[in-house]
């Protein structure tokens, strides 16, 4: 009378990671990497605006970690956007006359 009972079919849902990629504070472009440079050295840079920030390793920090102290950094002004190439600083003794 009554069937076999079925299977409930199981879905696996993929597991979240960490991204590898981040987006950059200043121009907005997800190129913003995190880089091992030698022994004990860590350098996050955005691959448009070249804007980068070099940190000490720490112990337990991963990826993300280094990226928002960039960011942090970045908001408070202790890194500064770097230069564009067809822009020139002003000097203060070019007054035009």
């Amino acid at each position: 009378m009554g069937g076999r009972r079925r299977r409930r079919k199981i879905i696996a849902r993929p597991k979240r990671t960490l991204p590898k990629i981040f987006v950059c504070p200043n121009c907005g472009a997800q190129t913003v990497n995190v880089k091992r440079i030698g022994e004990g050295k860590y350098v996050v840079v955005c691959g448009t605006c070249g804007l980068r920030e070099e940190f000490d390793e720490h112990p337990r920090w991963s990826a993300v970690d280094y990226y928002n102290a960039f960011v942090d950094h970045f908001l408070e002004g202790k890194i500064k956007p770097p230069q564009q190439a067809g822009e020139r600083p002003a000097e203060e003794g070019d007054g035009g006359s």
